[in-house]
């Protein structure tokens, strides 16, 4: 393990003592989870498997503007199992994509990397767009305005990424410092995809997946007995996905819980109730993950074991009599 990884791993593991100490009064009260719906759980986990093939067409359509050759079929398994690999260390999905991309489909590495990233910011620009809009929209209905650290956080993430995707800019050549390859691929991605005839419909999947996010975070609610506007699940969901976007813990965990327990509490939710909400979303979408991953190895591995249809026969057989 190099030096980045090391650090990102610790970097996690403190992160995610921190929402363990955070929480720790509360999670012996999580065997509430353990009264959860069979159908709701179900039925998250259905919106989860339609989330992965969504987020995986958005990658196919991204990489088609580099002519790759990908499918659909193909860009769902590589998505699953990117985000297999990504539960265990953050991002480390990615690398062993673009490195299949590369020895199969001779795509580049930095292609690939560019896509992702374009992508990131889209999701990104959608949940700031869509946090933004439900604000404006609690403020002119009910003169009710947020917390000012959530109204600065979707506001700067909401005007960073409209400028990452839609403002055609060029890293300074005189810039040597941290993060200068990550933005030049991403101002890479933005030039080459920003003509792409696949773009309106990478951002209207971006927008699906807000949704999609939502509608399985408020089954999640369903699950477990409670009952909340669709529209407050739907702003708790893109704050926790706004979490999840900056999160360096193994897919996020601790940042989407916390996000979700906060805005939980504002429903009027006990803490224990929305730690098992969030905890209950994780379980499902984290799992369905791992089955998901381990059903597409495990056909990978039939698909490559070879048959013999070769019959035994006996080494003394009697020779034909000669006439």
């Amino acid at each position: 393990m190099n030096r980045t990884k090391a650090l990102k791993l610790i970097a996690g593991l403190l992160a995610i003592g921190c929402f363990a100490y955070i929480g720790r009064n509360y999670f012996g009260q999580l065997d509430k989870i353990t009264h959860a719906h069979w159908a709701g759980i179900a039925a998250m986990a259905i919106v989860h498997l339609i989330t992965l093939w969504l987020q995986g067409l958005t990658i196919k359509w991204g990489m088609d503007s580099y002519q790759s050759s990908m499918n659909h079929k193909e860009s769902f398994t590589l998505f699953v199992l990117s985000s297999y690999a990504n539960l265990i260390l953050p991002r480390s999905g990615v690398g062993t994509t673009a490195l299949y991309l590369n020895r199969v489909h001779k795509s580049s590495m930095i292609d690939y990397s560019s896509v992702v990233l374009f992508n990131g910011a889209l999701f990104v620009l959608a949940c700031s767009a869509v946090g933004f809009s439900l604000m404006g929209f609690q403020w002119i209905a009910y003169g009710d305005t947020q917390a000012t650290w959530i109204v600065a956080s979707i506001s700067s993430m909401f005007v960073v990424s409209l400028m990452a995707v839609a403002v055609p800019w060029k890293m300074p050549d005189w810039y040597r410092g941290p993060g200068r390859n990550l933005f030049s691929r991403l101002n890479q991605a933005t030039l080459t995809l920003a003509k792409s005839p696949n773009l309106k419909r990478i951002g209207v999947a971006h927008f699906g997946l807000v949704f999609l996010r939502t509608l399985r975070l408020y089954l999640a609610f369903l699950a477990m007995g409670i009952h909340p506007p669709f529209l407050m699940v739907l702003f708790t969901s893109v704050l926790a996905d706004l979490a999840f976007a900056i999160a360096f813990t193994p897919c996020g965990i601790g940042f989407r819980e916390a996000a979700i327990s906060v805005m939980a509490i504002k429903l009027g939710t006990t803490a224990p109730l929305a730690l098992s909400v969030a905890v209950l979303d994780r379980l499902v979408f984290s799992l369905v993950v791992v089955v998901a991953a381990q059903a597409i190895l495990a056909l990978v591995i039939r698909k490559d074991r070879p048959h013999s249809s070769v019959k035994a026969t006996s080494t003394f057989s009697p020779a034909a009599p000669k006439t």
